[in-house]
């Protein structure tokens, strides 16, 4: 007889397992510990399986019928249900990795990133985190597995990359838990337990230094490309990157402004630098050597498709007494420094070194905001920079006219 829910809700248990039959291999396996659990026997290709079903009273008895039903319908086909359930935990399990979801999370945010950056992401994943934890399904990582492996990257000394890989890991688990798939991040409060990266971005000279940095790039024996590099950041203020791969088409000469396109700026929104004399000339110094070419700061050895290389600037302080004392990106804590205190108002400085606004509505629509100011501020830069006798240096206080 076929089995009905009185008679499974009153079934005791005893010292042996006890089977309750429900028909065609379908029973109710009641063990001594009182725990009800569905079983399907079943033959296929001459040998006898035995397939779980579930717990009484979580799967019911209508849930096992069908539930039965379903594994014969596999069986009259020739596939093996047991396998079939097998094959399918593996494919959510590995749907579900940590690689996986890391892919994408990185295909989520790919559009608000560079090209440069997004490679720099997924390479730094590659290496760091995916031999280790790649594979593991995202709800099985624990707090525990997550600092073993950032503590690998903590003992290389490589802080600067820790921190990286630490905030990607963040926004990886907030990611995989607004999609339903962990309950609690493990990355959470884990920096406490971490070593800190002090950061070396602003390593910069003072400004009663600036005649000595003007001088020296006026007279060391450098490559034109790379003292034409130094000169642009030092008036400009633009990051490595956002220089080295300048284009000729980018430059408008009668304007006078520089457009830097959206693929090359950190936030991703194209940024309008204001271009004084003294920058323009550069370009214009630069025209007969590389306007043939793509990059306004071409490579001398693969001109036609690479620009100079990412530590000519870089190096060429270090070659000129500056080592440990200025960096490129040191030029914009420079001129942010002597701007603030020459009385400039912030947020035209702010908008020159394209610290966006937070408004992502503003930051969009605001590419041309304060053109006229900063034209003005950036010529005024450029001529303070170039008093290198000392009547550049201005004591704090002292205020421009707005």
């Amino acid at each position: 007889m076929k089995l009905n829910i009185s008679t499974i809700k009153n079934i005791k248990p005893s010292d042996k397992p006890k089977r309750l039959s429900d028909g065609k291999g379908l029973y109710l396996l009641v063990n001594p510990n009182g725990a009800k659990w569905w079983r399907l026997d079943y033959r296929i290709n001459g040998k006898r399986k035995t397939l779980s079903m579930g717990v009484f009273p979580d799967v019911g008895l209508a849930d096992a019928r069908t539930k039965a039903h379903e594994a014969k319908a596999l069986i009259a086909k020739g596939i093996d249900p047991s396998i079939e359930r097998q094959e399918a935990k593996a494919h959510e399990k590995g749907s579900n990795n940590f690689a996986t979801i890391a892919k994408e999370w990185i295909d989520t945010r790919a559009t608000e990133w560079t090209e440069r950056h997004v490679k720099d992401v997924k390479t730094s994943l590659e290496k760091n985190i995916y031999p280790h934890l790649g594979h593991v399904s995202i709800n099985e990582i624990t707090p525990m597995q997550l600092l073993d492996v950032l503590k690998r990257i903590e003992s290389r000394g490589s802080l600067e990359m820790l921190k990286k890989i630490r905030q990607r890991c963040n926004a990886i688990f907030v990611h995989a838990k607004f999609k339903g798939l962990i309950e609690s991040n493990p990355a959470e409060g884990i920096s406490q337990v971490l070593k800190k990266h002090q950061s070396k971005n602003y390593v910069s000279i003072k400004l009663k230094e600036l005649p000595e940095l003007v001088k020296a790039i006026n007279t060391y024996p450098l490559e034109p490309t790379t003292k034409a590099g130094l000169l642009i950041a030092l008036y400009t203020f633009q990051r490595t990157n956002e220089i080295r791969f300048a284009r000729w088409d980018e430059i408008d000469f009668d304007a006078e402004l520089w457009s830097i396109p959206t693929e090359r700026m950190k936030m991703r929104r194209e940024h309008l630098v204001p271009l004084s004399k003294q920058a323009l000339q550069i370009f214009k110094d630069l025209q007969p050597l590389t306007a043939q070419y793509p990059f306004v700061f071409a490579s001398a050895h693969k001109p036609m498709s690479q620009p100079m290389s990412e530590n000519a600037m870089l190096y060429a302080l270090y070659r000129m007494g500056f080592h440990g004392r200025m960096t490129v990106h040191g030029f914009r804590h420079l001129a942010s420094t002597a701007l603030n205190e020459m009385g400039f108002d912030g947020r035209w400085i702010e908008k020159q070194l394209s610290h966006e606004d937070k408004n992502s509505v503003r930051g969009t629509y605001n590419k041309a905001l304060f053109i006229p100011e900063r034209i003005n501020m950036m010529q005024e830069w450029a001529d303070f920079v170039d008093q290198s006798d000392g009547t550049n240096i201005v004591p704090i206080g002292h205020k421009k006219a707005n």
